[in-house]
């Protein structure tokens, strides 16, 4: 009676289906066991529960006799497990190219592709299987195949710093500038992954150093974004627009600056990068990088002249978001160049305001040490030294006091800082408040 594959439900009357130990023999390259279950009538196309046959087993094991006597044997070349694979994509996976070459002598097919699109073109990519890739491309593999997202080999091998497959794809003729879903091309992949020799080898093949992402986002903005400066500074050397404006309204610069990539911010700036271009909220990248606290940042923009009083949307300049964060080196940069130390808030709120209110005790201090003025009041009435009160800011209140600012400077409405010290249960400030000779008021 013949017997019946499961999974294919095909009928083999002059064969039987293996057991395991047929599969165990070819991946683990016992040709002689490999010889009596054939001679005893094993269906050579046979597959296990995931599909796989023996010859994807002794391809992925890499014992070209057993792969050469299951192809004589009449194993089919493009049979595919669950995922897709063929025996060829594991030997390529690999790096068996004996395996390689057998498989594409009989006739596999150098371009099967997996559920997910890849081909063994590809994982010879991932896997830096140089060898197996030189094997595949004199076979007429498809140089730019795309699995699903987009990514070509190069793009791969570009993205996985295998730089020698890189090289052996681009002499192949691989297309430089294939793009991804998401619109990235092997260069910016390269260029974002922080290396170099691939970045290097796609510029002087030829790639577009200008090829824009879906966002808008460029080689040279990944470079800056993640800090890789001498991928950077090829792409700069190349030609790579240094302007080049996100949706979002990030710039090479302004994304440098918010993650603190110094020394790629540096080499914007020397070459020519716009200093106070904004965000849509109209932040510059010197505002950004003192909010975030990134003082080299912050140096190398002022020393570049970056624009100190840049307002915001919200009309905030560096020194009051600085001062709001609790940046004190930023702000002392900020400071010794001349920022304006009163540049208020559309509400009145100046800087020391800002720091008071935050509890950011060492901006309080530098700000007081630089001249600024202890007793501005915001559009309500409140001073620096009522809003440490209010919010229970002790060791605020204690420097301001020290600085003589007006313990008693009320609210409009009458409201004085023991009152509302008083009120919000702030007890230290209001102990400290009475012992200076504070008023209760309203």
């Amino acid at each position: 009676m013949p017997l019946q594959d499961l999974n294919t439900r095909e009928s083999h009357p002059d064969t039987f289906f293996p057991d395991q130990a047929f599969y165990d023999a070819c991946y683990g390259g016992d040709f002689d066991q490999v010889e009596r279950s054939l001679a005893e009538g094993v269906n050579v196309n046979a597959v296990r529960q995931d599909d796989y046959t023996a010859l994807m087993m002794a391809s992925d094991g890499g014992h070209e006799a057993i792969v050469e006597r299951l192809i004589n044997a009449g194993a089919n070349l493009n049979a595919t497990c669950e995922v897709g694979a063929t025996a060829l994509f594991f030997a390529a996976r690999e790096n068996h190219t004996d395996c390689v070459e057998l498989l594409i002598k009989a006739g596999a097919n150098p371009n099967a592709q997996t559920k997910n699109g890849a081909t063994p073109l590809y994982i010879t990519a991932l896997k830096n299987n140089a060898d197996c890739m030189k094997i595949l491309i004199a076979a007429k593999a498809d140089l730019n195949a795309r699995p699903k997202g987009g990514a070509t080999a190069l793009f791969i091998a570009a993205q996985e710093n295998n730089t020698h497959c890189l090289q052996i794809l681009i002499e192949a003729g691989a297309d430089l500038n294939a793009r991804t879903e998401a619109g990235a091309t092997p260069l910016f992949i390269a260029a974002e992954m922080g290396n170099t020799d691939c970045v290097k080898a796609l510029i002087e093949a030829g790639a577009d150093v200008k090829a824009q992402a879906g966002d808008g986002a460029t080689p040279l903005f990944m470079a800056a974004q993640n800090g890789n400066s001498d991928c950077l500074k090829r792409l700069i050397n190349a030609g790579a627009d240094l302007n080049t404006v996100l949706s979002d309204g990030a710039t090479p610069l302004s994304i440098a600056a918010e993650n603190g990539n110094s020394e790629c911010l540096k080499l914007l700036i020397e070459a020519g990068a716009n200093l106070d271009t904004t965000l849509p909220d109209g932040a510059t990248p010197l505002f950004i990088a003192a909010e975030m606290g990134n003082t080299d940042c912050v140096k190398a923009l002022i020393e570049a002249k970056a624009d100190l009083e840049a307002r915001t949307q919200d009309g905030a300049t560096p020194l009051p978001i600085a001062a709001q964060n609790g940046n004190t080196d930023c702000l002392k940069l900020l400071i010794n160049a001349g920022a304006d130390l009163e540049a208020a808030l559309p509400n009145g709120a100046t800087p020391l305001c800002i720091a008071a209110a935050m509890g950011n005790t060492d901006c309080v201090e530098a700000l007081i040490n630089a001249g600024a003025n202890p007793n501005p009041r915001t559009q309500d009435g409140a001073t620096p030294l009522f809003i440490a009160a209010q919010a229970g800011n002790t060791e605020c209140l204690k420097r301001l006091i020290r600085a003589e600012a007006d313990i008693n400077a009320a609210l409009w409405d009458g409201t004085t800082p023991l009152a509302v010290a008083t009120r919000m249960g702030n007890t230290d400030c209001e102990k400290l408040l009475i012992n200076a000779g504070a008023r209760q008021g309203t």
